[in-house]
């Protein structure tokens, strides 16, 4: 697979080789699949249409190259898309879905892993190639998604149900965003019709958990702005508790946490009250504080803007271009002056280039200059790029940022406020200065000494105990979902296709779990496609097709249409000697051999018992520990072995323990 990486692209692409695809729109309708289908695994399908496919023994991938950007120099990522068959798995149940939540989930035939790689995950791949080649039996795909610190790592199951492993944006030293790898992610969810999707919170900032930082502040995690939700927690956390810990804490006043800090250190009670005066509204609780720290430092300059003077106009690289600086400049400020005329209103491109043309003649000089203003700063303003969704259309606008911008010692910002007269004055003092290193470092120490700072510094029942064991609930709800296209009603539905041609049946199965006191065990309902004329024959005939393709339980499964088949008809019409047309609802019951797996597995979940005093009864992820004699698990954490410290060889429940003292005084 090595031959894949390129490290630049021909003017010219030529035949039989990848294609490129823009990582903006890559997932999207049309981009590069129509992905209308009303089944995961047709939309896949579709996808991988466009991909460059290559085989390694069991397992096969296909490649996707994604311009990231062409401007100043082009970039440009890998996307593979890896098919792991259940053959070349490690396990036959997936632990994700076991801590998720989904362990009742039917084993499915196939995995497929979706990875961008980093610099140092493909280095350490093709290390690892090169001395697989030597060994024809080995997988080498296999060691690509098992590899750790991926830009991006998400998997799905040949039935829809999947799970994002890992992202890892700039600060780990990837070329593109966190926010832009997730939305990625969250396209191809949408275009591919994924059920569900879960994933393990682990994402930091500074040392800070996001889940915490951004739960305070917002009510949800970071990944929240996608749509992600309380799936499970760890340590018997349920969400109803998860919820009353996010309440309790953001909820917390700042004047009562205020008098109760004020008498440990004379730091905490200056920084919140600096945050105070610079904010135009109050700051009342601690969901105000930290909100208003995020929202302050995404908008104050990076720090590569701290060098340039207040009225300095941004500089230009004309290296590559046939315009003089001077000229460039002069542009610039025709295109500013346009965009103070509209009062802060967004407005296209092309009314910006039209009302520049009256003063500046050259039209490619003001694409020049239009394109190089996104979301740049200029003297006092920002200049904000963005596409219009509706009209699709490039629109600017223009933001004053002059309480933002750095002072002439290019150290500190300054902030205006109103005094009780209505005046504006500008504060001139330190007590109102502050950059963006600073928002951060301050919202680190606030994270780690109110916060996390639970350590019983005012007693048992100091507020800031509290606050600290409410956060270590927030902290342990690490399991989260996202809905994307699950349909939770299991009888069939009809839908006309092609125009009538073709008829959409969506339809699930039923069989008795002998195992489990004749519990019934249903897979989600699938979507197959047939003629309008077909009969049900043919219906059963396809169902068992399709089942048999994505569940490897249902790999043997046989429909039996004479004995144990319901049908509930609502309207039934006869189209000759064709046979049945459905045209409502109806219900489908299959019957299934019971294979002999279950008897292995039903074996192993009644010898690992798991009673925690945490409330625990299954596997969460969390480290565990047996008792040498009572072979009950129970949590390391809540037994009092660290997370630093090594299981013990010997090891005793508090129950066994008791139990084993008045023997020590036996002769």
């Amino acid at each position: 697979m090595s031959n894949l990486i390129r490290t630049d692209l021909p003017k010219k692409r030529k035949r039989g080789e990848s294609r490129v695809f823009r990582l903006k729109t890559f997932g999207e309708r049309g981009h590069p699949a129509d992905m209308n289908e009303l089944s995961f695994r047709d939309n896949l399908g579709k996808l991988l249409e466009f991909g460059h496919f290559e085989s390694s023994g069991l397992m096969g991938s296909w490649s996707f190259q994604l311009e990231v950007h062409r401007q100043p120099n082009p970039l440009y990522v890998l996307l593979f898309v890896v098919e792991e068959p259940i053959e070349a798995s490690l396990n036959l149940r997936c632990n994700h879905c076991q801590y998720v939540g989904w362990g009742h989930q039917m084993i499915c035939n196939k995995k497929y892993h979706f990875v961008i790689p980093s610099k140092e995950t493909m280095a350490a791949f093709l290390k690892l190639e090169g001395g697989i080649c030597a060994s024809p039996e080995k997988e080498s795909l296999s060691h690509l998604v098992e590899l750790q610190g991926h830009v991006l790592h998400g998997f799905f199951h040949s039935n829809g149900f999947g799970h994002l492993l890992s992202i890892n944006g700039i600060e780990s030293g990837s070329d593109i965003t966190g926010h832009q790898i997730m939305e990625l992610w969250d396209r191809l969810c949408n275009g591919l019709k994924a059920r569900k999707i879960g994933l393990n919170d682990a994402s930091h900032k500074k040392g800070m958990e996001l889940r915490l930082l951004h739960g305070v502040a917002k009510g949800e995690p970071w990944f929240g702005r996608w749509g992600y939700r309380f799936g499970s927690g760890t340590y018997g956390v349920t969400q109803k508790i998860y919820e009353k810990a996010l309440e309790s804490v953001r909820n917390v006043p700042l004047c009562l946490l205020n008098h109760h800090l004020t008498s440990l250190n004379r730091e905490t009670p200056i920084l919140l009250s600096r945050y105070q005066t610079l904010s135009t509204e109050p700051l009342i609780t601690l969901s105000d504080l930290f909100m208003f720290m995020l929202h302050l430092h995404s908008r104050l300059p990076r720090d590569n803007y701290m060098n340039n003077s207040r009225n300095q106009i941004i500089s230009i690289d004309s290296t590559n271009c046939r315009w003089s600086q001077k000229r460039i400049q002069m542009a610039i400020k025709v295109v500013i002056e346009s965009l103070k005329r509209v009062e802060c209103r967004w407005i296209s491109r092309q009314e910006v280039r039209d009302a520049a043309r009256n003063y500046i003649g050259d039209t490619g000089l003001l694409d020049f200059v239009l394109k190089s203003l996104g979301n740049q700063v200029v003297g006092n303003y920002l200049v904000r790029r963005s596409l219009n969704p509706v009209k699709k259309v490039l629109e600017y606008c223009l933001e004053d940022i002059s309480n933002l911008l750095p002072s002439s010692n290019h150290e500190l910002i300054t902030i205006q406020n109103q005094n009780p007269m209505g005046k504006t004055t500008t504060a001139t003092n330190g007590h109102n200065k502050i950059t963006r290193g600073q928002v951060m470092k301050d919202m680190v120490y606030f994270y780690r000494h109110i916060l996390m700072d639970y350590k019983g510094v005012l007693g048992p029942i100091g507020i800031l105990n509290q606050i600290g064991m409410a956060s270590r609930a927030i902290l342990d709800a690490k399991y989260f979902i996202k809905e994307y296209h699950y349909i939770r009603d299991t009888s069939m539905k009809t839908i006309q296709l092609n125009g009538g041609s073709k008829l959409g049946i969506f339809c699930t199965i039923a069989w008795k779990y002998h195992h489990h006191n004749n519990d019934i065990k249903m897979p989600p309902p699938e979507c197959i496609v047939l003629n309008k004329n077909a009969t049900m024959s043919e219906v059963c005939r396809e169902a068992e097709r399709v089942f048999r393709e994505i569940y490897w339980e249902l790999r043997d499964v046989v429909v039996d249409n004479q004995r144990e088949m319901t049908i509930r008809v609502d309207e039934m019409t006869l189209n000759g000697n064709k046979g049945l047309v459905l045209d409502g609802n109806v219900g489908m019951m299959m019957n299934i051999e019971v294979m002999k797996y279950y008897d292995d597995e039903d074996s192993k979940k009644k010898d690992k018992r798991i009673e925690c005093e945490c409330g625990a009864k299954e596997e969460d992820g969390e480290r565990m520990v047996c008792c040498d004699i009572c072979e009950v698990w129970q949590h390391t954490r809540c037994v009092g072995v660290q997370h630093n410290e090594e299981v013990p060889r010997i090891f005793l429940c508090q129950s066994c323990d008791q139990h084993l003292i008045p023997l020590s005084f036996l002769p």
